[in-house]
């Protein structure tokens, strides 16, 4: 058997005979098809779900926002009064007062922040979705291109 190609020998098939597709064409792109279908409702799903994440986070986050009103609303309410009471025994009235005004002021920042916090996590951009998108348009590519 001789590898002189120059010279009229037959070259190699470039595919390997087992390699190629023993389907039709028609019936390898209407597999094409359903696949590029089956992947874009799947990528969509999995951005929905993102999104989903992304919300309940903001909801939580506003959730603390509320429970630092609400909470903030009944100490000074029912505390407030007692303890600027209790102050204006050693302090006088205006002093009890402003120090209990301070105190809730602490305590409502505090909630304020542990409420932003929750409202910037997660980020606010599907990545996973964007990234497993550039993955399969690479993919496609070098499916088309070789």
């Amino acid at each position: 058997m001789s590898h002189d190609y120059a010279a009229g020998g037959t070259p190699p098939p470039a595919i390997p005979p087992q390699a190629a597709d023993p389907r039709p064409t028609a019936e390898v792109l209407r597999s094409m098809t359903a696949n590029a279908q089956a992947l874009v409702k799947k990528e969509i799903e999995l951005a929905k779900l993102e999104i989903t994440e992304i919300v309940v986070a903001r909801v939580m986050g506003v959730a603390m926002f509320l429970g630092a009103a609400v909470i903030g609303l009944f100490i000074l309410g029912f505390v407030g009064v007692t303890a600027a009471v209790a102050l204006q025994l050693v302090l006088p009235a205006w002093a009890a007062w402003l120090i209990v005004t301070g105190l809730y002021i602490l305590v409502a920042v505090i909630l304020a922040l542990i409420g932003k916090k929750k409202m910037t996590t997660p980020s606010s951009s599907p990545d996973r979705t964007r990234a497993t998108v550039e993955e399969t348009v690479e993919w496609a590519k070098k499916r088309v291109g070789s």
